[in-house]
């Protein structure tokens, strides 16, 4: 024998349905955001990088000591923007600095 379920039980599946749709959009609308502002981060980090080599590539190659340290100076940033573009997330999960000719403690 069939049993009707109750009106209880029917308002209650009503009302959770009615509470997790506005929670679904919720999330995929901040998924959204979040995107947005990682695009602008990549599009702001890219710019620097950009700004940066440029800056480098202007300096006379007394500023660096020699032709070797100027290229390696600038192949870092270069390096640093192909990984950008490449690997955005692995880019800003692991941060990098130019450390230049520092000797390894023995």
């Amino acid at each position: 024998m069939k049993t009707m379920p109750s009106f209880l039980s029917v308002i209650v599946c009503f009302i959770t349905l009615f509470l997790l749709i506005p929670m679904a959009g919720a999330q995929e609308s901040e998924d959204a955001e979040n995107q947005e502002i990682s695009e602008e981060k990549i599009a702001a980090e890219k710019e620097m990088l950009e700004s940066k080599i440029a800056e480098l590539e202007e300096k006379p190659v007394e500023y660096f000591g020699s032709p070797k340290n100027k290229r390696t100076r600038v192949g870092f940033y270069k390096y640093r923007l192909e990984m950008l573009l490449e690997d955005p997330d692995k880019y800003f999960s692991e941060p990098e600095e130019y450390e230049g000719n520092i000797k390894t403690p023995e």
